[in-house]
């Protein structure tokens, strides 16, 4: 209930008993009381005494407008007057009334008040309970800040971590690649010496006969299990499978020890090949002492029987000697002798450096050469014409560099762009415009000298590591020859130039020359630091060189250039014949017969038959004991080795890599 509802029964409440206090005294007064003369309102029992209605607690008592009567004169009675007893009585209801009013407004003071705390109370509480909600409110957005700052700082730190990883792992991987190159190229470079070594070796095996082989028996398995071992770990540098990034340089020294057991495999083939091959050697000499002494038993008794033949002679001589002068002593005129004929000089000035005919053909190549080099010397040097100059290499060297003999079509097609551009024909050229070979008056005998200084420069690339390789480029080279005789002389010029054992032309060092002067006039180069190739560069230069010239000798050209041979195999014999009449030199000498001999002497040795063999004989009894005052190196032991085996099996084997006739 509402404080307006309270206060309105509480006044409800005193009208009422006002109202009922003043009933009660009414029926006690008798006479005239205060105020004027009036009837009662009502008295019990009277027919107009209104009936009391219960009036309801919520609204007041409506006011009733109370009829006056009509005032009269009349005396009051006694009995109008109420009693003091009833009127104490009623005043002591009054203020009983007005106590429990006043007891009722307190305690619905302190109800108020009460409800008033209570709402102030709950008003707080509500506060308190809001601010605490709010204050949770906080903390849990606080919490829930610091978890995603947390987060957040987590996320940060794991991005800038993975970041860091992913450098530290971009690095490694930079690392790894940088030493994984050097590891290739360092493995490379022993890949090629321990290549060539390798095949070297294979090769001295390979030319033996199985009861030699039988001597190098261990060493043969040792080098097939280091061959193994090396391609292995070139397999594993390759493809990248160290896990640390010392093993890089871990395979480089392996590599590097591999090379250096290959080299001391190889002396130990070569020492024990040279002690069989003085055992066989002795042997040899035993055999031919032998053979000597029974050819010397055999002249002694034919030149005793000659002695007794002619002393016989001689005494049948003097009787008839004697019977002569008996008979000229009865002539007196004595007959005149005649003249003793005197028989003539023989000459056998030949030098031991070259052959005078083949001095002649050299001078003859080198002047070519030398007349066509001064003749394009304005192309060469004019600064306008650079660009030319550049288009006419490349039109040259694309296709020289992709001659192979994959296919009769590849080296067709290879073959045609060379000729073509020869032929007249434009080429395109890296800008997009196109040149000819008539575009200049001297471009002609430039690209041709061009052409054969690249073919010449295959030969420390290509052909020195890969003896079949020779033979695509010589039937090129061959074919050219028929087509374009002057480049036939221009390419001799340059292997003469590269390489003058080729003629053969053994050079004399002059006496003003030094060591170095005289080295660069018999091939050897300068590198950029002005420093002397090594002796092994030279040697495998000169090896290749070797290889090309007897290719061209052996190789036919294409079909359609006609069947005519430009450098015949007379070439081979006539190189052969003059070599082992040359003064040696160590290594190179036993290297170059070694190579002409493996790629020429089966084509020689069926073409001439016993003489080549005679000229075997001679290079093995004649000319390796000369050779072994200046050479005891490997190259000389190799080709001991060889001839042997050439002479004991009564054959040589056919180059490998030889194209057949009419391959394209």
């Amino acid at each position: 209930m509402s404080m307006d509802g309270l206060m309105r029964a509480l006044e409800w409440l005193t009208v009422e008993s006002t109202l009922h206090h003043a009933a009660l005294a009414s029926e006690l007064c008798t006479g005239r009381t205060l105020g004027e003369d009036r009837e009662p309102l009502w008295v019990e029992g009277n027919k107009n005494t209104p009936q009391t209605l219960p009036i309801p607690e919520d609204f007041p008592a409506p006011k009733k407008e109370i009829s006056h009567p009509a005032t009269t004169d009349l005396e009051p009675s006694i009995s109008c007057f109420p009693d003091a007893q009833a009127i104490n009585a009623s005043i002591v209801r009054r203020e009983m009334a007005e106590e429990g009013k006043r007891c009722v407004r307190q305690q619905l003071k302190a109800l108020k008040e009460k409800q008033d705390a209570l709402r102030l109370s709950r008003v707080s509480l509500q506060k308190e309970e809001e601010l605490q909600r709010e204050q949770l409110q906080k903390k849990a957005l606080r919490e829930r800040n610091e978890i995603l700052l947390v987060q957040k700082a987590d996320q940060m730190t794991a991005a800038q971590l993975e970041a860091q990883q992913r450098e530290q792992l971009a690095l490694r991987q930079q690392t790894d690649n940088k030493l994984h190159k050097l590891a290739l190229e360092g493995v490379a470079r022993c890949q090629r010496r321990f290549n060539q070594k390798y095949e070297g070796i294979a090769r001295i095996l390979l030319s033996l006969d199985k009861e030699t082989v039988q001597v190098c028996a261990t060493q043969n398995k040792q080098l097939k299990e280091l061959g193994q071992k090396f391609e292995q770990l070139v397999s594993t540098v390759k493809m990248g499978k160290c896990e640390m990034q010392s093993q890089f340089l871990c395979s480089i020294i392996k590599a590097e020890e591999c090379c250096k057991s290959l080299d001391a495999l190889e002396m130990d083939i070569i020492k024990q090949l040279a002690e069989f091959s003085e055992q066989i050697q002795q042997q040899l000499k035993l055999e031919a002492a032998k053979k000597q002494e029974e050819e010397r038993q055999k002249q002694a008794e034919e030149e005793k029987q000659r002695l007794e033949k002619q002393a016989l002679e001689a005494k049948e001589k003097q009787q008839q000697a004697e019977a002569a002068k008996a008979e000229a002593a009865k002539i007196s005129a004595p007959e005149v002798p005649k003249p003793q004929e005197v028989p003539p000089a023989v000459s056998t000035a030949a030098s031991s450096c070259v052959h005078p005919d083949r001095l002649k053909f050299y001078n003859e190549i080198i002047a070519l050469y030398q007349a066509k080099v001064d003749a394009v010397k304005p192309l060469q040097t004019e600064e306008s014409l650079k660009q030319y100059r550049t288009g006419c290499q490349r039109a040259i060297n694309l296709p020289l560099n992709a001659i192979s003999a994959v296919s009769p079509q590849h080296l067709t097609q290879n073959f045609d762009k060379l000729y073509s551009f020869f032929a007249g024909q434009p080429v395109k050229v890296v800008n997009g415009s196109t040149i000819t070979i008539n575009d200049h008056p001297l471009a002609r005998d430039y690209c041709m000298l061009l052409m054969a200084k690249k073919f010449v420069s295959q030969t420390e690339t290509a052909i020195s590591s890969n003896p079949q390789a020779a033979f695509p480029f010589a039937s090129v080279i061959v074919t050219f020859w028929k087509l374009l005789p002057d480049f036939g002389k221009v390419f001799l010029a340059y292997m003469y130039k590269e390489s003058p054992f080729l003629v053969p032309y053994v050079i004399p060092q002059q006496p003003e020359q030094t060591n170095e002067q005289y080295l660069k006039s018999i091939g050897y180069r300068l590198s950029d630091k002005n420093e002397l190739e090594k002796p092994d560069m030279y040697l495998k230069r000169q090896t290749g060189l070797a290889r090309l010239y007897a290719a061209v000798i052996i190789t036919q050209g294409r079909k359609s250039a006609g069947p005519d041979q430009c450098f015949e195999l007379e070439e081979g014999w006539l190189w052969l014949a003059h070599m082992v009449n040359v003064k040696p030199l160590p290594d190179v000498s036993a290297t170059l017969i070694m190579e002409i001999l493996q790629t020429l002497g089966f084509e020689m040795w069926r073409t001439y038959g016993k003489q080549f063999v005679k000229l075997l004989i001679y290079i093995q009894n004649i000319y390796m004991p000369q050779l072994a005052a200046y050479d005891e190196g490997g190259p000389k032991t190799r080709l001991e080795m060889l001839l042997a085996k050439f002479l004991r099996e009564r054959q040589i084997p056919q180059a490998v890599g030889i194209l057949p006739p009419g391959f394209w």
